[in-house]
């Protein structure tokens, strides 16, 4: 199946770069802004998923040190409008609603977006994305140059309505990190390679609400560690049992307040973790939001969690982090510095709770 998969792939690679080709020859390739004369209005289209968004935001920061007057809009799902409208440099940010497909409402959805794109003239897009409906919108936004990436070698007629593509090498043969990646259309307009890594702040009423609420609990602000033993991807989660092992290594060990926290869906599984625990210890902080989640990971001593979107959220907090993940390539790792990451080649499942522990114990300030 594999070898099929592949010759499919090269094939369709093949076509498309016939049709490159033919565009080129009949339209003219496109001229690319130098980076001296880099254009002001700037649509980012990165939609879904909290991990990918936090690690394309050195795009923004990127772009502010080059041209300070830019005016950056980014196109994203609702559900995350608040991480850039209220805590990352963007100056617009343009939420559409999830619809089900071909219903009344999507179609509605989809051109009430066309519209806000067509009346914004943006001079420039960068869309980080590959779903159809992405590529759509940077083709309706008008812009006379349109960067976008093909996925993994997944070749789409659909990328033509892009200007400029940044092909995308195979998942086995590229292990650069994420970020890099979603980098690449700046590397192509004449930036730098990246340097920079997420940065996220939780806002004053946050962070108020958060220590009102420790303090509520605790009786005064508490150092503590937050573990967050969920994710999107099952796949990626470590066992269940495992943290609940962790959880009383970490008891026995360390005189931390110790905060679970998790994501819509999880509260069934992970407030078994702390049941029956001393509350003086143990805090459940069921579906945080993402204003709560930052401002617990701006006041913990350490994060600890799978590879996941709370993850890299921690990290783009300043938080130091112990990343738990299988035998995957590094591209998903945390950015930054002092962040540790417990691997074990043969996959997930044979981490070990004492793995995790012996990374925990470099955290000075644990002395466990």
């Amino acid at each position: 199946m594999a070898f099929f998969r592949d010759s499919r792939r090269r094939i369709g690679r093949q076509i498309l770069a016939g049709c490159r080709r033919l565009k080129d020859l009949f339209v003219g390739k496109p001229a690319l802004p130098g980076i001296d004369a880099f254009p002001r209005k700037i649509l980012i289209i990165r939609p879904y998923f909290l991990g990918d968004i936090l690690l394309c935001l050195p795009i923004v920061q990127a772009i502010r040190q080059q041209r300070k007057d830019a005016h950056i809009t980014w196109l994203l799902r609702k559900e995350w409008q608040s991480l850039l409208q209220d805590h990352a440099p963007v100056d617009e940010v343009i939420p559409f609603s999830q619809q089900r497909m071909h219903s009344p409402a999507a179609i509605g959805e989809f051109l009430r977006v066309a519209r806000e794109l067509r009346k914004r003239s943006f001079e420039l897009v960068l869309n980080l994305s590959w779903d159809r409906s992405s590529v759509l919108w940077s083709w309706i936004s008008g812009a006379p140059v349109r960067v976008g990436i093909e996925e993994y070698g997944r070749p789409r007629l659909l990328s033509l309505l892009h200007t400029v593509t940044v092909q995308a090498p195979e998942r086995s043969q590229d292990d650069r990190h994420m970020a890099d990646f979603y980098y690449d259309p700046l590397r192509l307009l004449g930036f730098e390679p990246r340097s920079g890594q997420p940065h996220v702040a939780p806002t004053a009423p946050e962070l108020d609400f958060v220590d009102t609420r420790l303090k509520a609990n605790f009786g005064k602000m508490p150092s503590f560690l937050l573990v967050h033993p969920g994710g999107r991807l099952a796949y990626k989660r470590w066992p269940v049992e495992r943290f609940a092992g962790l959880l009383d290594r970490l008891e026995q060990q360390t005189a931390h307040v110790i905060i679970v926290a998790c994501g819509p869906g999880e509260e069934p599984w992970a407030s078994a973790l702390v049941a029956k625990r001393d509350s003086g210890r143990f805090l459940f902080w069921p579906s945080p939001s993402l204003g709560e989640l930052m401002a617990l990971a701006r006041g913990a001593t350490l994060f600890i969690g799978n590879d996941s979107g709370p993850m890299h959220l921690a990290a783009a907090c300043g938080c130091r982090v112990v990343a738990i993940v299988g035998a995957d390539s590094p591209r998903w790792l945390p950015l930054g510095e002092g962040h540790l990451v417990v691997r074990d080649p043969q996959g997930l499942e044979k981490v070990s709770v004492s793995q995790v522990v012996e990374m925990v114990n470099q955290e000075p300030m644990l002395h466990l």
